[in-house]
């Protein structure tokens, strides 16, 4: 036997305006937030994890009979082939705890998966990973103390096997001082204390072992069990291994007593575990005779386990499960893309109509500000431009209020957006969906502090934190795990009110294009933007150090054509570089406070 750990079976639990030519693209708006929660529906309209359900479920009933199914093909350990047979009952398992997203059930699958790797004994660092996932999703459960503390002894049971002495003593002592803590009724119904005991013998840790037995195990309440572990053999072995190891007693009674167990013991694994360990002892004990007939019993079942091809059986029966698991998580992955990209196109149509709104505000503006002028000029017209300019404050009074609801409106469209993301967050129990709605979450409220800024200071906006807070919210949406730096050099350059917004949008499309297509072969992707002021008026240049593509007459995309238009509007030269013609120089022409 590899010391592999079965199942311990788990009970189940009891659950367990009205206005003067109103713009009709609002209703555009409503559409497209429409099909955004639409889009979004089915990620936060699944149901939440959860701890308790009926205990009759008809899901939860088929899921712990698979499980059982597996544990009885498990417990007979005739060779590999048992543990491979056995993952095809956990795999199915797995599948309905996935769908079900209930925590006790994906502790449960997870768990029975990880003690398949751990009866294989080739990835170590595979079991670790699913047994210290397992231990943490048991630690989500008040009702599953226990079995969060078994999970984590295997753990440390794990290291063991690895063999990492340092880590699994370091583990097999914090769990002693747990113990400690807990009172005796507790602790005297943790028959796995027996198994941290052998685990510290065999990583040399006696005195832990010593404690162990004498302070929480009582010999009369130890007993084989056919469907967990043989604890009564097992604290034979522990305290033989004390008595010629620790204690130097190599006559020791408990050497006898694990002979016996071991003619009582059928499964092939265990009997190849209990003679390697009785020709060890016996050796060291000096009974060299006895100790030679162990080994070569040893020889010959571990000759047996080789010659019958299960090894191979079951490294199959693993690859194919892990590959399995690994085209379901790409599937979900493929999903959350598409949700991002509908994210970002409806995103980048809010931030247009948002620049649509605060220009046509600023032009009725301007307008209301001439007609009051040429009011006082001509006093023979008072009383008729004195109606005109009242109907003229009305208009932009009424635009003004519709801009502001817009606003406020895209505000609180973000606000529910971050709000849907967070209450998914909270009820999600699987460590990576977790890790991706915290990675939405932030990106949506980083561009609902971008938009803040914007309509906060439209007028007063410093350039250097304009640039930075855009830049920032760009490759905080679209790099992932791409990394990028960005470095930003700006001088004192005064820049029309108006430009911040056309801005935004030709830096977004460099900025997008760079993150999407620069080949930086491998290296971290630099963007570099520098804004100088010239005798003329300013000038922005951006650069990334991305190789030259080998097409470079290829025809321009629409976002070629959205930068020249934007340029145009600015009144703005652009440049591209010779030698690369993704090497952009803006300039523009001295502020005067208005666009064309």
């Amino acid at each position: 036997m590899n010391h592999s750990p079965r199942f311990l079976p788990s009970v189940l639990p009891g659950r367990c305006g009205r206005g003067t030519r109103c713009p009709a693209w609002p209703w555009g708006l409503g559409l497209l937030l429409g099909w955004l929660l639409t889009t979004l529906a089915p990620a936060a309209a699944q149901p939440a994890p959860a701890a308790h359900l009926p205990p009759l479920a008809a899901g939860q009933a088929r899921f712990f009979a698979l499980l059982r199914r597996g544990d009885s093909v498990y417990a007979q350990k005739a060779g590999y082939q048992s543990f491979a047979s056995a993952l095809v009952y956990y795999d199915q398992a797995l599948a309905l705890a996935d769908d079900s997203r209930d925590t006790l059930l994906l502790a449960e699958a997870v768990f029975a998966r990880a003690r398949v790797y751990d009866a294989w004994n080739k990835e170590p660092q595979k079991t670790i990973q699913y047994f210290q996932q397992a231990a943490a999703l048991f630690g989500r459960l008040p009702a599953q103390r226990r079995r969060a503390l078994y999970a984590r002894y295997l753990v440390a049971h794990a290291y063991e096997k690895a063999p990492d002495a340092l880590r699994a003593g370091q583990q097999l002592r914090q769990l002693g001082r747990e113990l400690a803590a807990l009172p005796d009724s507790v602790r005297h119904r943790l028959p796995f204390v027996v198994e941290m005991a052998l685990s510290s013998t065999a990583v040399r840790q006696y005195p832990l072992a010593d404690t162990l037995l004498r302070q929480y195990v009582r010999r009369a309440g130890v007993r084989n069990d056919p469907e967990t572990y043989d604890y009564l053999t097992h604290y034979y072995l522990v305290q033989s291994r004390l008595d010629v190891y620790y204690r130097q007693r190599p006559a020791s009674p408990y050497l006898d007593s694990l002979q016996q167990a071991y003619r009582a013991t059928t499964p092939l694994l265990d009997r190849l575990f209990l003679s390697q360990n009785l020709a060890e002892l016996l050796a060291a004990a000096g009974r060299y005779r006895d100790a030679y007939q162990f080994q070569a019993t040893a020889g010959h079942l571990s000759d047996q386990l080789v010659d019958g091809g299960d090894l191979p059986r079951l490294r199959q029966a693993l690859l194919a499960s892990e590959q399995h698991a690994q085209a379901q998580a790409q599937a979900a992955q493929r999903t959350r893309t598409r949700a991002t990209w509908g994210l970002s196109a409806a995103l980048a149509i809010i931030s247009l109509l948002s620049f649509y709104l605060a220009r046509h505000s600023r032009r009725a503006r301007g307008q209301a500000r001439h007609l009051a002028a040429t009011n006082h000029e001509l006093t023979a017209a008072n009383q008729e431009l004195a109606r005109v300019n009242a109907q003229l404050d009305e208009q932009v009074a009424q635009v003004e209020l519709l801009n502001k609801e817009i606003q406020h409106r895209v505000k609180n469209n973000l606000h529910i957006l971050f709000s849907l993301l967070r209450m998914q967050e909270r009820r999600t129990e699987h460590p990576e969906v977790l890790e991706q709605l915290q990675a939405a979450r932030l990106r949506v409220e980083s561009i609902a502090a971008l938009h803040n800024q914007l309509m906060r200071q439209p007028d007063a906006l410093p350039l250097a934190e304009f640039l930075r807070t855009l830049v920032s919210t760009v490759v905080a949406c679209l790099a992932n795990d791409r990394q990028v730096v960005t470095h930003l050099q700006t001088d004192a350059v005064p820049l029309p009110p108006d430009s911040y917004f056309p801005l935004s949008l030709i830096l977004n499309e460099w900025v997008t294009n760079s993150i999407k297509y620069a080949d930086t072969a491998g290296q971290v992707l630099e963007i570099t933007i520098r804004v100088s002021p010239t005798p003329d008026g300013s000038c922005l240049s951006y650069a990334d150090n991305g190789h030259p593509p080998a097409a470079a007459d290829a025809p321009a995309g629409l976002g070629t054509q959205i930068i020249g238009l934007l340029a145009r509007q600015l009144r703005a030269s652009l440049h591209t570089a010779a030698a690369h013609p993704y090497h952009y120089t803006l300039c523009l022409p001295a502020a005067d406070g208005t666009l064309d």
